[in-house]
């Protein structure tokens, strides 16, 4: 292994305050070579492979701004890509097949996107030279290996390259009309009126493109690359904003696409739709905002279970130091104790052409109520009848507690100072305690995050934020709305052990409504399942043990879920599939204990 020093953000590096200790205190410094060199302002410049790894810089950096990676030899051969002397450097391309779909696995900031624009020609690879380089480098690069045939015809015009963008929230600021009509001058393959249906956008097809929901941005913007007429299609966290519905429905569509022979990509952070759309899986592995490395392609369950394991085993390299494992025994029968924490009897609440009825039920102290429904079925109204900001109609709401922390579904923070100004503010000096630290600020990166203003955060930072301060504030009672939203596969898998953590230890109550059933699954005690007809009528069933509440909402969806063997993650059947079949059949959508 080579050890490399790297500065992960220069933004962070307040060297006119250190007066350069990580230059000054480093070995290799002192036997007159030199590791990082500073420009005249005092910024960190150059970063030379010649560090020894004894991590002193990173000790006397009191800002958090020095990592040392440790990158394999043999890399050096494959470096793709890099942005600038200090940026973040790509390894690797993942291989596409005509007629499968690829889906990608990994953290945020860790190359997925710039893999994505170098294989639609939106940026030349520049295989680590400061200005991109000929498309003669990729196509030496690639001899003898099959994408060499792929950028080939890439270059050469012979092939179509669509994208799916990330975010599909600016859509409205560049494009204005009636969606059917912005959709009907795009359909390259006269297949409008069935992908309207496939993706659920009857209504939405009518309305005004400035009018719809996120979801329906994200289904609109899915219609509008999956009508061209192209031979490769990429499509950039298509789950985001879309219900379990809509996301089976979407999976489906792009599962349809492939099987016409085209190539589909897939970069996703939901792990149980990504299970179920792709063929095959790459991981992407390395240090965010660093480097990152593609693996080669595995199969499905062999990709997965790779990356929770945190081990490529074909490059011999643990990128993770622990695996993440699933409990093989769920907590069906979950009522942890008897003392109730809020009741309610038979609730109406009508907000404008919205009616809402809730069944009645009991939620006990120390116990994990999961939320499960499509979207506008009213689980954010329930939330606020819950935390007193609206009232019900009909019937009596019984909170046998003071005290609440509520995480809403839009995390956006209006706030003018640095995160450590506003987690002080917010929390206290707890919010920095060492047990903070080692519960969320470390594992979420936010540590590195704390100089950083609020409004210069990305959505998924604000979000993490938000969970965060939820999370620390002191209360008897937490409603977290969406929180696996805008973050990664990792970051779910922190938060969702994170809660279980706090309220099984604690014995703290929390109420979690969220689209990602390996989420649920994973922390939740019991089940609350909202059905009925989106903007029109909603119903919350009476709250149930969790393989009752997840059978019947997964009956209603005609999906059935597996366990895998290995890991203990949820997995949803391939339609019609034998264990399918065989679990329908038996009436048990939920899988077997």
């Amino acid at each position: 292994m080579t050890l490399r020093i790297a500065v992960i953000d220069r933004d962070t590096c307040k060297s006119d305050k250190c007066q350069h200790e990580c230059y000054y205190f480093c070995p290799v410094v002192r036997l007159g070579q030199e590791c990082v060199k500073f420009d005249d302002e005092g910024q960190p410049e150059i970063v030379e492979d010649i560090c020894t790894g004894c991590g002193i810089c990173i000790k006397k950096c009191p800002f958090d701004s020095i990592d040392i990676v440790n990158l394999p030899d043999k890399l050096s051969s494959d470096l793709i890509h890099k942005y600038g002397v200090n940026g973040f450097t790509l390894f690797k391309l993942p291989d596409l097949e005509p007629g499968k779909i690829l889906g990608i696995i990994g953290k945020n900031g860790i190359g997925k996107s710039t893999a994505i624009k170098i294989l639609s020609d939106k940026i030349k690879a520049n295989f680590g030279n400061e200005t991109p380089q000929s498309k003669e480098k990729m196509l030496e690069y690639t001899k003898g290996n099959k994408m060499n045939e792929y950028f080939t015809n890439l270059y050469n015009k012979k092939i179509r390259v669509v994208i799916k963008p990330q975010t599909v929230y600016n859509i409205p600021k560049v494009v204005q009309g009636q969606v059917y009509d912005l959709l009907e001058k795009i359909d390259e393959r006269n297949n409008l009126k069935e992908t309207i249906v496939d993706l659920d956008l009857e209504i939405a097809s009518k309305m005004n493109i400035s009018d719809l929901s996120g979801g329906e941005l994200q289904r609109v913007a899915i219609a509008s690359v999956g009508l061209r007429d192209a031979d490769v299609y990429l499509f950039d966290e298509p789950s985001s904003y879309n219900d379990v519905f809509q996301r089976i429905a979407v999976a489906k569509y792009l599962k349809k696409l492939a099987r016409s022979g085209k190539i589909v990509v897939v970069v996703e952070h939901d792990m149980a739709i990504l299970d179920y759309l792709s063929d095959l899986i790459t991981v992407v592995y390395g240090d965010p905002g660093v480097y990152g490395i593609f693996s080669r392609p595995e199969s499905v369950r062999t990709g997965i279970n790779m990356f929770l394991d945190g081990t490529v085993p074909s490059d011999n390299i643990r990128f993770r130091k622990n695996e993440i494992k699933f409990e093989t025994v769920s907590q069906l029968n979950s009522i942890v104790n008897d003392t109730p924490i809020l009741d309610f009897t038979d609730i109406n609440k009508k907000v404008n052409d919205f009616s809402l009825k809730i069944d009645a039920s009991t939620i006990y102290q120390g116990e994990i109520i999961g939320i499960l429904g499509p979207n506008a079925i009213g689980k954010s109204t329930f939330l606020n009848i819950i935390t007193g900001n609206t009232h019900a109609d009909s019937g009596s709401f019984n909170v046998m507690t003071s005290t609440h922390s509520y995480k809403p579904q839009h995390s956006h923070i209006d706030y003018p100072n640095s995160v450590q100004d506003y987690l002080s503010e917010t929390i206290g000096q707890s919010a920095f305690s060492s047990y903070s630290k080692s519960l969320l600020l470390e594992p979420l990166g936010l540590t590195k995050l704390l100089d950083r203003k609020m409004s210069e955060l990305s959505g998924g930072e604000m979000h993490k934020v938000a969970i965060t301060k939820c999370l620390l504030t002191e209360s008897d009672l937490y409603i977290l709305d969406e929180p696996s939203a805008f973050v990664d596969i990792e970051d779910r898998l922190v938060i969702s052990s994170t809660i279980k953590r706090i309220m099984n230890t604690m014995g703290k109550t929390a109420i979690i409504v969220d689209h990602d059933l390996l989420v649920l699954d994973l922390i939740s005690n019991r089940i609350m399942v909202f059905e009925g007809k989106p903007n029109q009528s909603g119903h919350a069933l009476k709250i149930k043990n969790k393989k009752d509440g997840f059978n019947s909402f997964l009956n209603s969806m005609e999906i059935t879920i597996r366990r895998d063997k290995h890991s203990g993650r949820p997995r949803i059947n391939k339609f019609d599939s034998r264990l399918d079949r065989q679990q329908k059949a038996s009436g048990n959508y939920y899988y077997e204990e």
